[in-house]
């Protein structure tokens, strides 16, 4: 599965700091709580109370109930939302390409630079981290154990260096 290392969204996370505070904080949302674009482009501030996120997540799944963490909940109180209310007022394709440009200025592949993969990155920084499967289901908002499933896949990478390793080479990928 296609995610960012913790250096790459470092990375994004700086240049996003560089161009602006939205930008900061609409990644830290998407990551911190693996949120798809069409979720995090439609929070308002009635999706945060009492220093949580509350959002009903897309394509079946549940709604999830999570806790702000600091450093975007400083961001939070510093954003003004727009005349409509919600925090992000642009649409699924500016932020495709906006963070295709902030990828490319942090120095990340350009096929790992879309929206969706800050909700893999999401998913692999809680199994790295030591979150159980059906903890990660819950966390992503998942219905179907199958969907968090998918994030054990490893990426090509990953199973070439460890095919390389098995056979005392070091992978050429």
């Amino acid at each position: 599965m296609k995610h960012l290392s913790k250096n790459e969204l470092n990375a994004l996370l700086q240049v996003a700091k560089q161009s602006s505070l939205a930008d900061e904080l609409m990644i830290l949302l998407s990551v911190n709580h693996g949120l798809r674009v069409s979720e995090v482009i439609n929070l308002t501030m009635e999706n945060f109370q009492a220093g949580h996120l509350i959002v009903q997540r897309l394509k079946g799944s549940m709604k999830t109930i999570q806790r702000l963490l600091p450093n975007e909940a400083a961001l939070l109180s510093q954003h003004t939302p727009a005349e409509d209310g919600r925090l992000f007022p642009i649409c699924r394709r500016t932020v495709a390409r906006h963070l295709r440009k902030l990828g490319v200025a942090a120095g990340i592949e350009s096929f790992k630079c879309h929206p969706h993969i800050l909700k893999h990155t999401c998913a692999m920084i809680g199994l790295d981290g030591g979150m159980k499967i059906n903890e990660l289901q819950t966390y992503l908002g998942h219905k179907s154990g199958n969907s968090t499933l998918a994030y054990l896949k490893v990426s090509d990478q990953t199973a070439c260096d460890a095919f390389a390793s098995a056979v005392g080479l070091k992978s050429s990928l």
